[in-house]
């Protein structure tokens, strides 16, 4: 997909929803995920972060006192990650406006199976 075509389908949520799609990067390491999450005037107590067995979701009221030109008074985030995750090994802080979410993948344990 084209950068304009990615900007335009991104557009068209935000209007649609009223939420805003913060710029985000996941980086992939041999035991977790580390994601950063671009979130400019959002209060820590405000964020609502999910875990779930393959996803991570996040929401926050966006209040920034500068003109913008996107959509929305509300950031909106779910991303798709691409192997299972432990849900109970979440790690997250928010700095300057970016959060970071440290994400410790399942690990994958063999099972014995008796054979008839």
């Amino acid at each position: 997909m084209e950068i304009d075509e990615m900007m335009k389908t991104i557009k068209e949520v935000e209007s649609r929803t009223g939420c805003i799609i913060p710029l985000h990067d996941v980086v992939e390491t041999e035991d977790e995920y580390v994601v950063t999450i671009d979130m400019p005037g959002v209060k820590r107590e405000e964020i609502d972060l999910k875990v779930y067995e393959n996803q991570l979701g996040v929401e926050a009221p966006c209040s920034m006192n500068i003109p913008s030109r996107r959509y929305g008074g509300r950031y909106r985030l779910l991303i798709e990650l691409p192997k299972p995750i432990d849900p109970s090994a979440v790690k997250a802080r928010y700095v300057h406006g970016v959060l970071e979410v440290r994400v410790s993948k399942k690990a994958g344990r063999g099972v014995k199976i008796a054979v008839e």
